[in-house]
């Protein structure tokens, strides 16, 4: 990302897989959905309905996670679960295992970020786990952390809650938001130069 105007005191960069465990869900059939329905939803690879696939009886997952999309035209697609749900073999699910970074922030991180790991070969875009482990993550002190998240949320709400404005200012709100998010979520690496020049 650029550097113009990032935040660099302090923020330390890390591999994903550093700080949270991935993994993937598993295959559920329409009959299976038919079958065992009930309230706890079932997540799959569209982005229509939150990527909502279904609704069934038990659930895989209780807490604060992100999935993201592996396959197909949405592949990369970041989305932040908080309950009790489950997600189709489509879908991967990221753990934090770090109290160094706070969810929200990492899933605006990766909201900019992974969707430029997608491999776009056979004409199946694809984001595999070994693609999302190499992603670099910034962390920056948690009040850093903190104070971005406030910002983006109050975006993202305007910006997803249709009852709060017209449509004209939801698309103005939009703009905000991605300029925002964009200032917001840039950050420096120091590079080997750098820290010689520091130490001279």
């Amino acid at each position: 990302m650029s550097s113009g105007g990032g935040y660099s005191e302090g923020v330390k960069w890390v591999k994903l897989t550093e700080i949270c465990k991935l993994s993937r869900g598993r295959v559920f059939s329409k009959e299976y959905l038919r079958d065992n329905e009930g309230d706890f939803p079932v997540y799959s690879s569209q982005t229509t309905n939150n990527g909502e696939f279904g609704r069934i009886s038990t659930y895989e997952y209780d807490g604060e996670y992100l999935t993201w999309t592996t396959d197909g035209a949405y592949a990369g697609t970041i989305f932040y679960r908080k309950g009790k749900f489950s997600i189709t073999n489509v879908c991967g699910l990221i753990e934090i295992q770090s109290s160094a970074i706070i969810i929200r922030f990492l899933y605006y991180w990766l909201g900019l970020e992974a969707k430029k790991y997608v491999y776009i070969g056979m004409g199946n875009p694809k984001l595999m786990s070994n693609q999302m482990a190499a992603i670099e993550i910034p962390i920056p002190p948690i009040a850093e952390q903190q104070r971005i998240v406030a910002i983006l949320d109050k975006f993202e709400k305007l910006v997803n809650d249709i009852s709060e404005g017209l449509p004209a200012e939801i698309a103005a709100r939009r703009q905000q938001y991605e300029y925002y998010r964009d200032k917001l979520l840039t950050f420096t690496k120091a590079t080997a130069c750098t820290a010689k020049k520091q130490k001279a």
